[in-house]
């Protein structure tokens, strides 16, 4: 593998780094390790976003003496041959393009298989290029959202009156539209984890008035452009066509009035009663967490990851059998770092996030009686996707033995479990043959620790 001064590199969004006693840092990417020293740690950070190998030449020789320059380079390309450091060369150069001019590939997994349809970006609904080696999350504005709505979801929504011209509705204070690669000021101390985030704009970001949860939407220009004139007072809710009206009101962007104070009253008292099945029962089962449509697009989303390898078989099968994992990845740690703000409603002591996991589990697997690392004491276990959908008599139960009596909890899709799993033994028994399920697993340390 050769490179040159105009070669574009770009870390890889899926590593995990350590560091020994004796200052050599191990980055682990696919299933290879890359052993080098400190030097790693500067070039990681330049090349976080698109870079010429000049470029970054040029700026690692600032940072370090002209002893350590030969090391630093070496380094940099040991990086590059261990694929920590990819080859964005092409992809730097199309970003120049117009995006009118592209073709993106909007891929759907379903069970076991991915399937790609090629759409032209003019069209207002453009998708995301899930068929390429960069798979990132979207939940735009339009129907392709919607299609992996969990069915009790969709029946309920089937249910409601159709929106008209005549319904009362009003712009959320809480949306902000993020034109560029800046994240809006008022959110942006609570906007981590987005480099596998879709790098196509404009971006609308909304937080939910009863989970507090910051969700992001992709619009089409047409629907950025009438967005901007409802903020700018230009025309009202009223003005919208049916269509507009009706997407908008789905992603909150549009509220009935009275819907905000009555959303963030409902989710309070939720909040109360969870609490207190924490102190009576050690566990509180939390429903509905997650929006419907970041539901269905995190669906979406994890399903091309496991169809493009990106988790990888559990390595003690005795431990967990039949499972498929990635860890931290970084949509998966957006996730929970838009939970937290709900724990910390729930739980006696203020936490934050530490370590997450999403896990695809196949038909006969299981997971052993366990408890978890002393260091993690609250486990947030989120039922992300199942093939196929149950109802939830039907649902895989987690087992929790609670003071010697065992307490078997079931979820649907969206919902969660809360619980100390340190303290806990907890288990799986052997999933149905004719079924999967994938799990978020979200770990949480004391705040102060």
């Amino acid at each position: 593998m050769k490179l040159n001064p105009e070669t574009v590199l770009k870390r890889c969004p899926y590593l995990r780094l350590s560091l020994n006693s004796s200052n050599e840092v191990q980055v682990s990417v696919e299933g290879k390790t890359v052993k080098c020293g400190l030097h790693a740690l500067s070039i990681l950070e330049l090349f976080s976003e698109p870079l010429t190998v000049a470029a970054a030449l040029k700026q690692l020789g600032a940072r370090v003496t002209a002893g350590e320059r030969v090391a630093a380079i070496a380094t940099l390309f040991r990086l590059y041959e261990g694929g920590v450091l990819r080859d964005v060369s092409t992809a730097a150069r199309a970003e120049t393009t117009s995006a009118a001019d592209h073709k993106l590939t909007h891929t759907t997994g379903d069970a076991g298989a991915v399937e790609a349809s090629t759409v032209d970006s003019s069209d207002d609904d453009a998708g995301e290029d899930f068929a390429a080696a960069e798979i990132y999350f979207a939940c735009p504005l339009d129907d392709s959202a919607r299609q992996l709505i969990p069915y009790r979801e969709r029946d309920a929504r089937e249910g409601e009156p159709e929106l008209t011209r005549r319904d009362p509705l009003k712009l959320n204070s809480r949306v902000a539209l993020q034109i560029g690669d800046a994240t809006p000021a008022r959110f942006a101390a609570r906007l981590p984890f987005l480099d596998r985030f879709s790098p196509r704009r404009p971006l609308l970001w909304v937080e939910d008035a009863g989970t507090q949860a910051l969700a992001p939407y992709w619009p089409n220009p047409r629907q950025a452009e009438l967005f901007k004139r409802l903020e700018s007072g230009e025309s009202t809710p009223a003005e919208l066509d049916e269509e507009t009206a009706r997407r908008f009101a789905d992603a909150q962007i549009l509220l009935a009035p009275g819907e905000e104070e009555a959303r963030a009253k409902r989710w309070q008292r939720a909040c109360e009663e969870w609490r207190r099945d924490l102190e009576n029962h050690q566990h509180a089962v939390l429903r509905k967490i997650v929006h419907p449509l970041q539901l269905a697009a995190l669906r979406r989303y994890f399903r091309a990851l496991d169809a493009h390898g990106q988790l990888k078989a559990s390595s003690n099968r005795h431990y967990a059998h039949n499972r498929r994992s990635i860890y931290d990845e970084e949509t998966s740690r957006f996730v929970q770092q838009q939970i937290n703000a709900l724990v910390n409603r729930i739980t006696p002591a203020p936490v934050r996030p530490s370590h997450c996991q999403v896990s695809v589990y196949q038909p006969g697997a299981f997971l052993h009686r366990h408890k978890d690392q002393p260091q993690y004491v609250w486990n947030l276990s989120l039922v992300v996707d199942t093939e196929p959908e149950l109802d939830l008599e039907s649902a895989w139960p987690i087992n929790l033995e609670v003071e010697g009596e065992k307490r078997e909890v079931r979820l649907e899709i969206g919902d969660a479990v809360l619980y100390r799993g340190s303290e806990f033994t907890h288990w799986r028994d052997v999933l149905p043959e004719d079924q999967s399920v994938t799990l978020l697993f979200c770990f949480f340390s004391p705040a102060n620790d």
